[in-house]
């Protein structure tokens, strides 16, 4: 290495390194005289940021597959008190969506009145050909929803993949 390269590695380093502090340091400065509306706000401005920041419907739609798919393999399990508790977080995911994204609710409660009763005394039951016919009818009320709020391109399967769990085999 000759004298000028054994000279710039130290250099650069001094350089990055102060203007990290110099950047953090000013980043911090913003940040404490930056407005905190969840404190200068007035209710309605508070309530329109926290609407803002409302997940919508496509953040719980993964969630509430992942449950289907969950339910549907713990019934096959034979893990009937599994597959009741992936019904009742379905059951309150659905009942978020129909409050944060109101727009929603009507195609909501058509799904809930077409598929949870029916669901929940299937798992009763704990007979899997009788739940297999109540998750069919799951999958098609789930098509049937996205069909009525334009996204009838994402379908359901029928049988479910298995999804990645500890619960299950």
């Amino acid at each position: 290495m000759n004298r000028v390269s054994a000279l710039c590695i130290p250099i650069l380093s001094l350089t990055l390194l102060l203007t990290g502090t110099v950047y953090s340091s000013s980043y911090l400065a913003h940040a404490e005289k930056a407005p905190d509306w969840r404190v200068t706000g007035t209710p309605e401005e508070q309530l329109e940021a926290l609407v803002k920041i409302t997940p919508g419907t496509s953040h719980w739609m993964p969630e509430i597959a992942y449950r289907f798919q969950t339910m549907y393999w713990a019934g096959k399990q034979d893990k009937w008190e599994f597959a009741e508790y992936q019904i009742e977080a379905m059951e309150k995911m659905m009942d978020r969506v129909a409050t944060a994204r109101t727009k929603r609710a009507a195609s909501i409660n058509i799904f809930r009145e077409n598929v949870f009763g029916d669901l929940d005394e299937a798992v009763k039951t704990q007979n899997f050909e009788v739940f297999e016919e109540a998750v069919a009818i799951m999958s098609s009320e789930c098509m049937a929803c996205h069909t009525r709020e334009g996204f009838s391109y994402i379908t359901v399967p029928a049988v479910p993949t298995k999804p990645d769990s500890i619960v299950l085999d």
